[in-house]
């Protein structure tokens, strides 16, 4: 943006030193007034040519067309796909084959892990719960 800037502020220092220097017009303010205007137009044309390439809105407007030719060769999706993406994601986030796998591991390695009686009556167990809570 401020390549920009600084190109337009260059060329219309340019412009109106050229402006200044050609020959005074005519009595005709009319003539004085379209050559202004063309003047205008030229630096204005070559200041949006010159330097909008990358950024701006005219790299915006390249890039939603490639965007736009590219979507077009996406086939679209059914009714009955777009239904089946939107119960398995937003309606049970939860829920699916790979939710459901990892419930049976979880499971299968809880009942593999011996499990130890706790006696929290004792001295013992009460200081090692202390041990275990501080960070």
């Amino acid at each position: 943006m401020n390549r920009i800037l600084a190109t337009l502020v260059a060329s219309l220092l340019v412009s109106s030193a050229a402006i200044a220097q050609t020959a005074a017009p005519a009595a005709d303010p009319a003539a004085a007034k379209a050559a202004e205007a063309k003047a205008k137009q030229e630096m204005v044309q070559s200041t949006t040519q010159s330097g909008v390439g990358t950024s701006g809105t005219t790299a915006t407007a390249k890039q939603q067309a490639k965007s736009t030719k590219a979507s077009k060769k996406v086939a679209k999706s059914t009714k009955e796909q777009r239904a089946a993406d939107t119960k398995a994601s937003a309606v049970y986030p939860q829920s699916g084959t790979s939710t459901a796998a990892q419930a049976q591991k979880n499971t299968a390695v809880s009942k593999e892990t011996p499990k130890q009686p706790v006696d929290l009556g004792t001295p013992a167990a009460g200081k090692a719960m202390e041990k275990a809570a501080k960070p």
